[in-house]
């Protein structure tokens, strides 16, 4: 399995690192990177070097069986086209969101041929909280669910202002796209036809043109209620999911590194009549420490590509697709 990456920054770093560490596992080969501002990183001891042009040849004279993307939004088409359009048999891992509006994202999906793929690192699927969740989802295990609460915050750092993140030509918009597409996406994954009821949106902090802090409320066949809150105006790093249906209910808390280690509660309805307080009763679910979910989202890619059955899907680019569809609807709102 020859993994080629482009872009070294820290999302990039993480992924050599996740590659790296299943390198035995599936005799996986490092074929290099390319970044025009990283000449060289070292991890593990290891010093990787940047390859100084990319070329169509250079996909001719190296079999690339997986490239991953990791550059700014307003450059993933580029990357993307010249990997698709100068190897006919790779598939891509692509930093999300998959280009920088809808439009962008289809032409991507429009490039590859039968014999490419595509996924895109919508990797909150494989945190062991989110995961246990979205299975006792499908269980039933809540009945019929009623509401839903997402809040979701980060503070980010002074120099923010700079960045290309916050920048709409670069980034494509604010905290609706970018953070915005994890949840979204993951609540797509247990919703159909999502309906928007409201939307309220400010840009007052570092007024760069892009929303800073959205609340959103929405409905669906599945649940009626459900309300979201995505900012980065949030000084102390917060990432909370709580359901609550027929039967009972959950807690997700954290989201690890600054947001704490990731905690999965359940409840039951009622649990206090069986003479205990109603938070003694709840079952709870510690994310173990070593949880790594860029090594098992690629672990995953790789177990589909090789035809194996995987614990957990990744996210395709036609997945990403609708939720990327989503989020016109709710720019358009």
């Amino acid at each position: 399995m020859n993994i080629f990456f482009i872009g070294m920054g820290y999302m990039g770093s993480e992924r050599l690192r996740a590659a790296i560490n299943l390198k035995k596992k599936y005799k996986i080969k490092i074929v290099g990177f390319y970044d025009n501002k990283i000449k060289s990183i070292k991890i593990k001891n290891k010093i990787f070097k940047s390859i100084q042009n990319l070329k169509g040849d250079f996909f001719n004279k190296n079999k690339i069986d997986i490239c991953i993307i990791s550059v700014p939004h307003n450059l993933t088409y580029k990357y993307s086209k010249i990997c698709l359009k100068n190897s006919q048999k790779i598939s891509l891992l692509v930093e999300k969101p998959l280009g920088i509006n809808l439009t962008e994202t289809k032409k991507i999906v429009d490039l590859k041929n039968k014999n490419q793929k595509i996924f895109v690192g919508l990797n909150y699927r494989f945190f062991d909280g989110i995961s246990k969740m979205l299975q006792d989802i499908k269980i039933k295990k809540f009945g019929k669910i009623n509401s839903l609460l997402i809040n979701f915050g980060h503070g980010h750092n002074p120099s923010m202002k700079k960045s290309w993140k916050l920048n709409k030509n670069f980034a494509g918009g604010g905290v609706i796209i970018d953070p915005g597409i994890h949840i979204l996406n993951l609540l797509q994954l247990f919703c159909s036809k999502i309906k928007i009821k409201y939307l309220n949106k400010i840009k007052n902090f570092w007024k760069t043109g892009i929303e800073e802090e959205v609340l959103i409320t929405m409905s669906s066949k599945e649940i009626p209620i459900i309300n979201i809150s995505i900012s980065i105006l949030r000084w102390r790093s917060t990432f909370e999911i709580q359901g609550n249906g027929i039967k009972g209910y959950w807690r997700v808390n954290g989201r690890d590194r600054s947001y704490g280690s990731q905690i999965y509660y359940t409840g039951k309805r009622w649990g206090w009549l069986s003479g205990r307080k109603q938070k003694s009763t709840e079952k709870k679910y510690i994310q173990k420490k070593t949880k790594n979910v860029f090594q098992d989202e690629l672990s995953s890619i790789i177990q589909v590509l090789q035809k194996k059955k995987a614990k957990i899907l990744p996210c395709t680019d036609l997945e990403a697709l609708k939720t990327m569809s989503l989020i016109k609807r709710l720019y358009e709102y």
